[in-house]
């Protein structure tokens, strides 16, 4: 039996970044694609998860199954200048928001 075992990774817990975290607003830490379950200032603990499905705003130009990445916590289409990769659309942008796959 394996005795290594941390735990799911679902879920990390880490220190707010420079700038800090919104609850439920896309981020990406290092190269880390997450999505804060809380708010915090940078330094603070925050306990963010690492994958699932967010409903986010989103530019309205992504469709269902681009890759998107993630620019002033909002999802942009990939390889926009100043963003970082953040997952796949599961759904197109509608009334600003679209579904969204966080990828690694």
């Amino acid at each position: 039996m394996s005795t290594n075992h941390v735990s799911s990774g679902a879920t990390v817990t880490l220190p707010a970044p420079t700038g800090g975290s919104v609850a439920g607003t896309p981020q990406v830490i290092n190269d880390l694609a997450v999505m804060p379950l809380q708010s915090g200032v940078k330094g603070v603990p925050i306990v963010y998860h690492t994958g699932g499905c967010w409903s986010v705003p989103a530019d309205a130009a992504l469709k269902a199954g681009m890759k998107a990445s993630v620019k002033a916590g909002a999802l942009v289409p990939a390889g926009t200048a100043d963003s970082a990769p953040y997952g796949k659309l599961l759904s197109d942008s509608v009334a600003g928001y679209a579904d969204v796959l966080i990828v690694q």
